[in-house]
Parts: structure tokens; sequence; C-alpha cells
């Protein structure tokens, strides 16, 4: 008896303790003492950070939900993703839920939004799925008709390109994001096809010849991949054409074309290089790109045919809106009219090897590769470039050159680049002792670029300890009597300033992006399956007519305005009135009074009598800068003034024929 209650008593402590245990072990876990961590609910927590209002900006970081998980015990990882949530914010959890048991030897991942963008799995799918997925972002979003040949693999009514292209981040978020959607061509119909990028030149040419379109071919630098085939075209890849329309299709070159691409087969007896041309047109980009605006260089083509670096303030392609942008490979004497033929010419019959102003540029040297670079060796008087073969600096201030008074002068640093086409003979450039030494011993510790693409090198003014010298102690190179930019090649020589710095590697290289993207605005609206209605085909026919560059003169007066006209309606217009009688003391070659804007034209009618009328939307015609502000630029006072002659206010135009008529003028 006594043996059974002491087992009794035993069994009773023993269930007891098991009771406690298991009461403490509870305890332990609910308190998380042991098997993991609870992930918290940040909608719970903050509920007015999670609410979806368009363009929301949260209140919620992914940053803060990973240092309160870290001091949670749990470990996080970053995953950023597009979303239409201000950048940073979080959006949830990647691999697991809210209020989900977590191990602490695992990694939760905290999604966070990079911002608006086209994700990544957005190319080749479903146009309708994919639209749906963008219109999340919370910019707009364009769904446009993409022709691709009857013979593509690609099915209609599925996403052949976009922009930003797939796996970048929306750079403009009024302008949003565009969505090509495959249309395959009837056989019939002539286009050009978007699948045609990266085949063979001639092939496209006489397809389209044989639709009846008049076909002109140009070289344009490309990869080594791309050399002979097609890369780009204008009207650009993607666009239906109309029987007798004419077509630019340009081929891909590389460092054994680049005479050809750059200064042609002229009949001169020598070779004149001096203005850059669309076959370096396009955008550059580092191979990592954190900021466009920083990683990224775009040249383009104005209307007079100069290229350009485009920036953020440029408006148009008006020559008038980025003239300290243009580009050129030749910089002539700064002081008198020394003979560009002289300073820019190189080789031929003529001029015998060595011969020439430009015999020592990397041009001449058939390595694949040039410089060139911004006003072409100008001086400076204050912040304007200016010409002391007629002009005067004193105390920067322009004054009419009489005097010789050019105490104020000077030649400062621009913007200066080499490009080397694909193929280039990097070894031969770095050993001729273009770049400066120090800046080679830099370059080897890390990679060499990649030599089988096109790529920029951008001068770096911040590795140099002199970026602006007086006028009077430039430099005069041997045997020549006139003064020469030190910052730029001289004639004949290279001084000891323009050194290049730095040398090329990949992480400086500015890489052509050959994405071959459409022209957006002159492709047509259309559906999820790539339809594009009777009316849109309608208005996109002529809009296509009406493209172009229309100019209001008197004749070869002092004053006009250029209005130019693109594939979607859109349009900018320049105007200027020069008045080389009103000088005074700063600007001795006259006064200008200037108005640029930008806008945009409604499609309206066809008249009985065969013209087209079209009427401005008032909403979207701004004009550029503020009215009343002055600035001197190379001797001559330039004023914004209200209105654009002939076009404010913007109202109803007729088109006839090639001319635009204002009806106000009825």
């Amino acid at each position: 008896m006594a043996h059974r209650s002491k087992a009794v008593i035993a069994a009773m402590v023993a269930v007891a303790l098991i009771i406690v245990a298991g009461a403490a072990a509870g305890l332990t876990y609910h308190a998380e003492l042991w098997g993991g961590k609870t992930l918290p609910d940040i909608a719970a927590e903050y509920p007015t950070a999670t609410k979806k209002s368009g363009k929301a900006k949260a209140t919620v970081t992914a940053d803060s939900v990973v240092v309160k998980l870290k001091a949670s015990g749990i470990t996080a990882i970053k995953k950023p993703e597009f979303s239409g949530a201000a950048k940073g914010a979080f959006l949830g959890y990647g691999n697991a839920k809210a209020g989900q048991r977590i191990s602490t030897t695992s990694k939760v991942t905290v999604r966070e939004s990079a911002g608006p963008g086209v994700p990544a799995s957005i190319e080749h799918a479903k146009a309708g799925t994919a639209i749906t997925t963008l219109k999340t972002m919370g910019v707009p979003v364009h769904a446009k008709q993409v022709a691709v040949s009857s013979s593509s693999k690609l099915a209609s009514g599925t996403v052949i390109v976009t922009y930003p292209l797939a796996g970048q981040a929306v750079a403009d978020t009024t302008t949003g994001i565009y969505v090509g959607v495959a249309a395959k061509t009837d056989g019939k119909t002539p286009a050009i096809p978007y699948d045609a990028i990266g085949t063979d030149i001639a092939s496209v040419k006489d397809a389209l010849a044989k639709a009846g379109v008049n076909v002109t071919t140009k070289p344009h630098f490309s990869s080594k991949k791309n050399i002979g085939k097609l890369v780009s075209s204008s009207p650009a890849p993607g666009t239906v054409l109309s029987s007798g329309e004419s077509v630019t299709l340009y081929y891909g070159v590389g460092a054994d074309k680049v005479q050809d691409a750059t200064v042609g087969q002229s009949n001169a007896p020598y070779f004149y290089a001096s203005e850059l041309n669309d076959a370096v047109t396009g955008t550059y980009c580092k191979s990592t790109v954190n900021d466009a605006a920083k990683d990224c260089i775009t040249l383009a083509r104005d209307d007079n045919g100069s290229v350009y670096r485009v920036t953020a303030k440029d408006t148009g392609l008006n020559s008038e809106g980025h003239a300290d942008h243009l580009l050129a490979m030749c910089f002539p004497f700064a002081d008198g009219n020394a003979g560009d033929i002289g300073t820019c010419s190189y080789g031929g019959s003529q001029l015998p090897a060595g011969e020439g102003g430009m015999a020592k540029r990397l041009i001449a040297k058939q390595w694949g590769a040039f410089d060139f670079g911004e006003l072409g060796g100008s001086p400076s008087c204050g912040t304007a470039t200016f010409s002391p073969y007629d002009e005067g600096c004193n105390a920067s201030k322009q004054v009419v050159q009489g005097s010789q008074d050019l105490s104020g002068a000077t030649f400062d640093m621009r913007d200066f680049y080499v490009f080397f086409a694909s193929g280039a003979n990097l070894d031969a450039i770095e050993k001729s002792g273009y770049f400066d030494d120090s800046a080679l011993a830099a370059a080897k510790k890390g990679s060499k670029p990649d030599t089988s693409r096109p790529f920029i090198l951008a001068r770096d003014a911040s590795q140099y300890d002199t970026t602006s010298v007086p006028y009077s102690k430039a430099p005069v190179p041997s045997g020549q009597t006139l003064v020469q930019d030190p910052f730029v090649p001289g004639v004949g020589e290279f001084s000891a300033s323009v050194k290049f710095k730095p040398a090329p590697t990949d992480a400086n290289a500015y890489y052509l992006v050959e994405s071959g993207q459409p022209d957006w605005q002159s492709l047509p609206d259309c559906d999820a399956n790539g339809k594009v209605s009777e009316a849109a085909a309608q208005e996109q026919g002529f809009w296509r007519q009406v493209q172009g560059k229309y100019i209001f003169s008197a004749g070869a007066g002092a004053w006009s305005t250029i209005m130019t006209v693109n594939a979607d309606g859109t349009f900018s217009a320049d105007y200027h009135d020069s008045d080389l009688g009103v000088t005074g003391d700063g600007y001795p070659n006259g006064s200008r009074s200037i108005a640029s804007g930008t806008g945009k034209f409604n499609y309206s009618k066809r008249n009985d009598d065969g013209s087209f009328s079209m009427t401005c939307d008032q909403k979207a015609f701004h004009q550029n800068g503020t009215v009343g502000d002055v600035t001197i630029k190379d001797g001559v006072r330039v004023e914004t003034v209200d209105g654009i002659y002939g076009l404010t206010p913007c109202n109803t135009f007729t088109r006839v024929s090639d001319r635009i008529r204002d009806q106000r003028a009825e």
C-alpha cells in the first residue's frame, strides 16, 4: 500500500512537472525565446501607409522595416521591384507572410519599391497582361503598333519593345511608358519590320525597293555583331510605309570605316574633318547606370545637320537652344580667319602623309578612333564665347575690336570626348602618348573596355590642375603665329595640357545602346492586339504628310519663325529678329529678339479644296524661357520677347500642299 501511494505521488509529481514544463515552454514560445520570431504586420501597424491613393507617399520605408526586423533578431534582405509607390517604400514580404513564424536562421525578403518602371518579365509577354501590369505604375501607358515581318516568330499582340527598356526605371513620369505591340504585316503593304534590325542591309533594301519605296543607305557605328546589318532607319523600324515614300536605312560599321562614316570620300584632294554627322547619334551609357543624367550621353542632330549633346535644357531641334553644346572635330585658331581648310584637313593626293592641320590627330591615324568637343576652340569673355577676330574683351565684357583689347579674355576647358569604333586599336592609341601617363597607370588597375562595341570616353576636368588660362598666356604652336586653345588638340602637335584624362576602362566607357527604339511619336495608337482603328490610321497618315520644317520669313530679311512639326502633331517653333544697328556696351555686334516654344496640333478635317485644317491645342502650347531675360552672346544682346511671331496666339492653321497657313490671315 505504501509503495502504491509513493508511485501515485511520483506520477502526480511527474504530471505536474510536465504541465509546468509545458506551460513554461508555451510561455517562452509565445515570448519568442525559442521557435523563431513572428513577422510583424506592417499594414496593421501603419494602416494609412498602405492605402492605395495613386502616387501615395508611403510613411514606411523598406529600410525602416529592415531595421525593425533586425532589432527583433530576424535577418532581412531588400529586393527592389518597380511599382507605383514612392521609391524606397515598403511593399511587403517576398518569401513569407505577416504574422508567420520565421526561424532565426532564415532570411526574410523585404520588397522595396524602385518607383515606376518596366519589369523584365514584360518583354515578349501578351500585351493585354503587360499593359494591365504597367498601369499599376501610376504613370501614363501608351500602346503603339509596331510592324513585324509576316514570318516573325512573335505573334501579333505580343510586346516586342518598350520605353524604357524592360528592366529599366521610368525617367519621365509625365511621358510614362510606351509599349510596342507586334502587328504582322500582310506581306503586301511596305513597312520597315522591327524584327529586321540585325539582318542583312541588302535584303532589307531590296525588299523595300521592290515595294516602290525610295531607299537611301548610310553608315552608322555599331557593335561588331551588327556590322553590315540594319541598325536603324528613318522612319524608324516598326513603321508602316506608303509606296513612293523615301526612307534612310543605317547599316553598322566599325573601326575600318571611320573615315568613310565621318569624313566621307569627297572629290577634294584632301580629307576635311570638321562637323560630326548622324553616324554617331544615339545614346551611350556606362556598364552600370545609377543615374541616367550622369551615366548616359545622348548625341542628336538638329535641323541644321549639326550634332550636339542633349541636355535637360535643350528644347526642339533648332540650334538656338543648344548652341553651347554643338560638337565638332576641328578647332581652328582663335584669333583670325586662319582658314578652316588648312586647319581641318589631312592626307589625300594634295597633302602628303604627315601634312595638314589634322595630320597628327587621331582620325588621321587609321586606328578606328577620333576626338571631338564643344565650341570649336573659341575663347570666352565672361560666360560667353566670342571671336577675337572682330571683337575684344575688357573686364568680361565684349567690346568693338579696334584697340586689340583682349585683357578680359580666357580659354576655358570645355567638354571633350574620344570616340572608339568597334574594333579600334586601343593599344596603339595608348602607346601614342595621347593619354596622360598617370591616367594610364590608373586605368591598368581596372578592366579594359569592350572594344567589340563602340564607346565614348569623356574628359574629366576634375583631374586637371588648370582649367582656365588668360588669352594672353595661351600657346602659339610651333611654326604658327596664331593663338591656339590649349585645352584641345593643337595644329600639328599635342600640348601638354591636352593629354587626355582619364584613360579608358570598362567603368568609364559610355557604350552605344543598340536598343533599336522606335520613333514612338510617329507610331499609331493600337489596342492590346496591335490593331489600329480606321480613324487613328487616317490621322496617322495625315501627320506623316504634315511633318517637316516650315519657315515664315520676309525673304532674306533679318527675322524668321521656324516651326518643326512632328509625326504625332507636336511641334517646336523658334522666332528671331536681328538688328545689327542696335549696339551698346558689351554688345558691339547688334541685338536680337528671340522666342521659342512647343505645342501640339489636333487633327481637324479635310477641306473641299484638298487642304487640311488643324487646331492648336491651347493647353499644350508653351513658350520657353522667361520674357524679358537678356544675355550677351558673341557680342550680341539677346532678349527673350513675348510671343512667337506668326504663331502666337496659336489658333487654327491650314496645310496647303507643302505650306501651313494661319487662317487668321484669310
